[in-house]
């Protein structure tokens, strides 16, 4: 009687258990297809995508109901497996919002100044930002995979708009610097690369001497001003301030690169002999200031 009652009590469990992962299954599939069809009129491609948004409150509130679980059962295995399938699907379906054709976008022909690119990566670094910031991974090794997925992808696209937006600051210096470059990575030397005309001492000069510290000041509370049309208006303002002020650093960071540049350029190229220094201390007070 025992073992009968006990079989009975293992068929109903079983049961149980199968109609619940089928419901499990079937509510997944459901977010899935919610993801994919997710729309986004062009006029407002900015912002925190809402599944983007709602996957770190979701995923909060299934491990707060699986806090006793055991990390080898087939509950936790056939979550971990259903987090690999939502989150894929928005890093998918988020590229397809930001721009249809996103390959098109991070080539090397590609003009940085054009909108949609620049859109494009904006709305990659809000996005992956509110990922990265918001979702408790509960040391689960598939949530630490995407958030790392998450930063890696952020930093690559901060990497593109940057190259983008500091077009307007700095784009003769930086299409100087990037000439010169190319042609000392290319082998050739540098007493050839001095001698012709476009890149002779009195061209770098003029260059420089274009960048004194009241241009460089206002090119970057200029730059302040795009950064935070960009990326102010997020419906959590703390977040919103926290990115501005990050991506603030990262333009900072890369002021600091150009002046790196520019001394290696006048100690190779022209032996140390240029008249005009690259204003660090403006930089630096600019930056200050910018209202961080």
């Amino acid at each position: 009687m025992t073992s009968s009652n006990q079989d009975f009590l293992n068929n109903i469990l079983q049961k149980l258990n199968g109609s619940l992962e089928s419901r499990f299954s079937k509510f997944v599939e459901e977010q899935i297809r919610a993801i994919e069809d997710t729309k986004v009129k062009i006029k407002k491609r900015k912002g925190v995508i809402s599944f983007m948004r709602e996957f770190p409150n979701f995923s909060a509130a299934v491990e707060n109901m699986l806090s006793m679980t055991d990390t080898a059962s087939s509950v936790r295995r056939a979550v971990d497996r259903e987090y690999e399938r939502i989150i894929k699907s928005m890093f998918d379906s988020l590229k397809v919002i930001a721009r249809e054709n996103p390959a098109t976008l991070t080539s090397s022909g590609a003009d940085p100044e054009d909108k949609e690119a620049l859109n494009y990566h904006i709305l990659l670094i809000e996005n992956m930002n509110h990922f990265s910031e918001e979702l408790n991974t509960h040391g689960l090794e598939v949530l630490e995979d995407w958030k790392e997925a998450a930063a890696s992808e952020m930093a690559e696209h901060m990497g593109l708009y940057l190259n983008a937006v500091m077009r307007r600051p700095l784009g003769k210096l930086l299409e100087y610097l990037e000439n010169l470059e190319a042609q000392i990575a290319s082998g050739k030397t540098l007493t050839i690369i001095a001698a012709q005309p476009s890149n002779s001492k009195v061209t770098f000069n003029k260059i420089l001497s274009a960048y004194d510290g009241r241009e460089v000041r206002k090119g970057i509370e200029a730059l302040r001003k795009r950064v935070e049309k960009h990326f102010g208006d997020a419906d959590d303002p703390s977040l919103s301030r926290d990115l501005v002020n990050r991506v603030m650093r990262e333009c900072e960071k890369f002021y600091n690169e150009v002046e790196v540049r520019i001394s290696t350029i006048t100690t190779t190229v022209y032996g140390g002999d240029v008249m005009y220094e690259w204003p660090r201390a403006d930089v630096k007070m600019a930056f200050s200031t910018t209202g961080r």
